[in-house]
């Protein structure tokens, strides 16, 4: 068994470890901690498609790798993408079932690993990944995996990637994605934007929900605290502007 397939099947231990000891159920709908930073997430997407200039989402070709139950693409699909342009693909086939049966028919999802697209060069105008890389403790798997995620970008399209920054001491199946390890990922693309953002989620657990707005505050104040980045790379050799 390779390095690749080795990965594969920890991060698949690694989920069944997570969905047998509950703490699936920090990020549930219920918990205000959870909606906040989903709308952080939410909030931070549509920053860096509007520094990119799009105003008209439904031209672009979008990969979501490791996209789970498909939250990221029904969220473009409300503002404005076409299903029709949208794919996914996940390790897991009961993440895959459940974002199957959530979305309209016309959306593309695959079961797989992402460290092999089956999409052509050059086909995407935008692949984007939300905590993937974090969970890929495998350095080699981790750079097979940028590689492929660029391979299928057209040029002078884009690669974002949000992430944690930290490793997390009490979590051995996740590592954090510093800036250093993104220009390691993708040498060959030009990191546009690095936005960061979220608070610290066990600190904001313990803040009462009616002072969200002060972890909001601190995250623009002292952006040092923050766990999370999003990055935004472009595909080199094209003049193209965003539609």
């Amino acid at each position: 068994m390779g390095k690749i397939e080795n990965e594969e099947l920890r991060i698949r231990q690694a989920y069944a470890r997570r969905e047998a000891s509950g703490k699936a159920a920090l990020y549930s709908w219920s918990r205000p901690d959870a909606i906040y930073m989903g709308y952080r997430e939410k909030a931070a997407w549509a920053r860096a498609l509007k520094l990119l200039g799009f105003t008209d989402l439904s031209q672009l070709e979008i990969l979501d790798v490791g996209c789970g139950v498909g939250d990221w693409l029904r969220q473009l699909l409300e503002w404005g993408a076409d299903p029709g342009r949208l794919h996914g693909i996940d390790l897991l086939a009961d993440r895959i079932a459940r974002a199957q049966a959530l979305s309209p028919a016309t959306i593309d999802f695959q079961v797989g690993n992402a460290c092999d697209l089956d999409f052509p060069d050059g086909c995407l105008d935008l692949c984007m990944a939300s905590t993937v890389f974090s969970s890929v403790l495998d350095a080699e798997a981790r750079l097979t995996l940028a590689r492929e995620m660029a391979r299928v970008v057209r040029p002078g399209g884009w690669v974002m990637i949000l992430d944690y920054t930290v490793s997390h001491p009490r979590n051995p199946d996740t590592i954090g994605i510093r800036r250093k390890e993104i220009i390691r990922l993708f040498p060959n693309l030009k990191l546009l934007y690095n936005l960061r953002l979220i608070f610290p989620p066990p600190m904001l657990r313990l803040i009462p929900s009616k002072l969200y707005g002060l972890a909001h505050f601190l995250e623009d104040l002292l952006p040092l605290t923050c766990t999370h980045r999003l990055y935004v790379l472009q595909h080199p050799q094209s003049n193209s502007a965003p539609h």
